[in-house]
């Protein structure tokens, strides 16, 4: 069992000598340190004290369990250490903020991800490192309010780089926030109805939901249950608090089932002595993620997460308990066969009165015996891998204190995008609007706060990137589409198919995992993969799921995509394929080490073939799949081009032949045919006309 120790006098005594951090108790029930400690060393507060041999091998700030005496003391990360030193995820970040370098120490630097932010340097600059801070909020279901969207836009250009980014997992991130501006950031959002606690770090993540504002019971109930979740295991001792707004927290109501089961410890969950009754002062081993749905609707990619939340219903659609899904997850490492993504597989059914119970006693079983010792193992996917279902339900099952219901039948998974403009069940409407890799900008950034602002409208965020502008009278439907389509965010019908699907991370210049291009390469990517699509006769209105990220972590969920391109190396991918459109196939390493300016040596043959060799309505992913990689690695090495039909005079599109040569010899000079560089000329044509642009 790994035991959670109190930050405040844990010791171990290998040696003759330990220190122990002086503290005192805070009014917010965490600790401070003490301005009186004796200290030895200026920037730490600790007391040097000998230890008798008979004293007990650990002193405790938390009741748990004891264990047995070993011989040898459990191999811990550099990070677990940060952790127990903190106290409860303060320092050395508080002390950091108040020195004059731009920057914090590598020990703040894990602890300020817990309060929602990562340092980051811009890599395109030469020279001394230009820091800054992206702050990432918390938005449960991707619920944002109006005041909080005006909040955040502003926030974008006083202190941020003039853009905001949606992400995968329904929130803003914000970038380019100075050192010295972090505390006027943050405590804006607090008081504005945001928060980024918890965004980031060793604890629960934001809880996924579809973002559909629809009235219907199963969708307003999982969306509730989304919240309470988030509400459960939102830490409790209070330092993001003191940190960015002196200890002076809202206090909100929160649910009392939520309350009552935070507090029950009937099963020995909890840690009842400890600021933080869940987590402890070692918080989780790693991230962990939460989704929950409504059948059929896998707009959250229910199978990516620590554990997948489905509501079940009887036929007359009134709620009555949960699937449950454990162990899924993205992140790897590059040549290491150990680590690899993981789709979530069934635990079973708890009923609806069940449910935080449930979902506490995985969390507790992921505390107690996740692996502290190696990060890149520390995600709960490795220890159900490692134990098996069978074994992890047992564990689960006696933090839950009952035996798991069997799993109950489900329908099949559709993705759902919501694009478009759609009833709400109310006399409302919505409108889903596409964002390319999430990042609103320029125009659209301006258009989108006048019109949110004009009509007071509030929003919500996608997982696939995108945005909902929620709660829309009839009457203003009009105007509003004509709004967003001057600024280029046009009706799902005007938008490439390829770009409805696709997602990328931000990557390169700020995100410093990024091995290669993602968010700012993917237009370009996309745009040579529809040349590709013209070149081997596919339409227009087929479409792939492509998936970019610059490095191995998965942020985008490339491995879901059919087609994910994961970067290996400067200007190179890995190439990734059998995801499916539904999101519930995991896909797999096709080919590494591509360069980026190969990419049209291996999506030809794939493609070509796709389109001439697939069964009736067969997916890219699907294709992939049945025909196998040896046999598509044959496609690829024997490729010579595709055999394309002689050219001939269109009179659908051309009016006389002196135009159609013209325009085969312009065609030419960019590898297409005419009928490819007339179609485009067109499609480019009434999007501008929608955009407002035309002459």
């Amino acid at each position: 069992m790994t035991t959670s120790f109190g930050a405040a006098n844990t010791a171990l005594i290998k040696d003759p000598k330990i220190q122990i951090p002086i503290f005192l108790r805070g009014g917010t029930g965490g600790f401070v340190s003490s301005a009186n400690s004796l200290a030895l060393n200026r920037h730490r507060n600790v007391l040097s004290l000998p230890l008798s041999s008979n004293s007990p091998s650990l002193i405790r700030a938390v009741s748990t369990p004891a264990k047995p005496n070993t011989a040898t003391e459990t191999k811990r990360s550099k990070v677990e250490i940060i952790k127990e030193q903190s106290n409860y995820i303060r320092y050395p970040l508080n002390e950091e903020l108040l020195t004059d370098a731009p920057n914090i120490n590598e020990a703040a630097t894990q602890v300020i991800k817990f309060h929602g932010s990562y340092q980051q340097y811009n890599r395109d600059d030469r020279g001394p490192k230009n820091y800054s801070f992206m702050l990432r909020t918390k938005n449960p279901c991707g619920k944002v309010s109006n005041r909080l969207y005006l909040t955040m836009d502003d926030l974008a250009d006083q202190f941020g780089i003039g853009t905001l980014r949606l992400t995968t997992r329904q929130t803003f991130q914000l970038h380019g926030v100075v050192k010295k501006d972090l505390k006027t950031v943050m405590s804006t959002i607090i008081k504005n109805m945001g928060s980024t606690l918890g965004a980031c770090g060793d604890l629960n993540r934001n809880v996924l939901a579809p973002a559909a504002p629809l009235t219907r019971k199963d969708y307003q109930f999982a969306q509730q249950t989304a919240e309470n979740i988030a509400a459960l295991l939102t830490p409790q001792s209070g330092f993001y608090y003191d940190v960015w707004v002196d200890g002076e927290q809202a206090m909100t109501a929160e649910p009392p089932e939520v309350v009552k089961a935070r507090n029950d410890n009937s099963h020995g969950t909890n840690f009842p002595e400890s600021a933080e009754p869940i987590y402890g002062t070692q918080f989780l081993p790693r991230k962990f993620k939460i989704a929950v749905t409504v059948p059929t609707d896998n707009s959250v990619d229910i199978l990516t997460n620590d554990v997948g939340v489905v509501v079940v219903t009887d036929d007359e659609g009134e709620p009555q308990g949960f699937n449950l899904y454990v162990g899924g997850g993205m992140g790897r490492t590059h040549r290491l066969e150990t680590t690899f993504p993981r789709l979530g597989e069934p635990l079973g059914f708890v009923p609806k009165e069940d449910i935080l119970y449930a979902v506490k006693a995985i969390v507790v079983t992921q505390r107690e015996h996740g692996r502290r010792d190696d990060r890149k193992y520390s995600r709960m996917k490795y220890l159900i891998d490692s134990w098996g279902i069978e074994k992890f339900r047992s564990v689960v099952e006696q933090y839950y204190g009952k035996k798991f219901e069997p799993f109950r039948e489900l329908p099949e998974w559709e993705f759902k995008s919501y694009l478009g403009w759609h009833e709400q069940g109310d006399g409302s409407l919505f409108c889903g609007l596409h964002v390319d890799s999430g990042r609103i900008m320029g125009k659209m950034k301006k258009t989108l706060r006048e019109v949110i602002e004009k009509y007071n409208l509030s929003v919500r965020l996608t997982p696939n990137q995108n945005i909902i502008l929620c709660d829309i009278r009839n009457a203003w439907k009009r105007p509003i589409t004509t709004a967003l389509a001057q600024a280029g965010l046009l009706p799902p019908r005007y938008v490439d198919p390829l770009n409805v699907t696709a997602m990328a991370c931000p990557a390169l210049p700020l995100c410093p995992l990024a091995i290669t291009e993602a968010e700012r390469g993917i237009p370009d990517l996309l745009k040579r993969v529809r040349a590709v699509f013209d070149k081997v006769g596919l339409k227009y209105s087929e479409s792939v799921v492509i998936r970019v990220t610059g490095c191995p972590n998965g942020c985008a969920r490339p491995y879901m995509a059919e087609l994910g391109l994961v970067g290996d190396g400067p200007n190179s991918y890995q190439i990734w394929l059998g995801g499916t459109p539904n999101q519930t196939s995991i896909a797999r390493t096709f080919m590494n080490r591509v360069k980026v300016q190969d990419l049209e040596k291996v999506l030809e043959p794939l493609f070509y073939h796709w389109k001439r060799r697939r069964q009736s309505k067969e997916s890219f992913g699907g294709f992939t799949n049945r025909m196998g990689f040896e046999k598509l690695q044959e496609l690829v090495d024997k490729w010579d081009g595709p055999v394309l039909a002689p050219s001939r005079f269109n009179l659908k599109l051309f009016a006389d032949k002196e135009t159609y040569e013209a325009i085969d010899e312009l065609a030419k000079l960019q590898d297409k045919n005419a009928h490819q560089l007339a179609m485009e000329v067109i499609r480019n044509f009434v999007a501008s006309q929608q955009n407002g642009k035309g002459e």
